[in-house]
Order: C-alpha cells, then structure tokens, then sequence
C-alpha cells in the first residue's frame, strides 16, 4: 500500500511493480536481510530499483 500511495496508483498495480522487482526476490531469500528492515527502507530500495529500470 506504501508503494501505491507513494506513486499515486492502484494496489493492483503497485502489487504487479513489487512482483517483478529483484527487491521482492531478495525480501524471499533471508540471507539479504530485507525482511529486518523498515517500510520506508524497502519502500525506498523499490523506487530506486524502478527508477533505475525505466
């Protein structure tokens, strides 16, 4: 919902983002850490990522 929010689109859409994005593969695999970081961290790291792949 943060990343919906934060780019003014749907939770549908934003989920579709998330799903495709190597921050969602790392939030999968423990040996990364994500899943210890905050919401605003992750949140941070997708709009980087997807900035990045535009």
């Amino acid at each position: 919902m943060l990343l919906a929010d934060t780019l003014k689109i749907s939770p549908e859409r934003a989920l579709d983002l998330y799903y495709s994005t190597k921050v969602y593969e790392q939030m999968t695999d423990q040996k990364y850490g994500l899943q210890l970081m905050s919401d605003d961290y992750i949140l941070e790291e997708l709009i980087q990522e997807l900035r990045e792949t535009q």
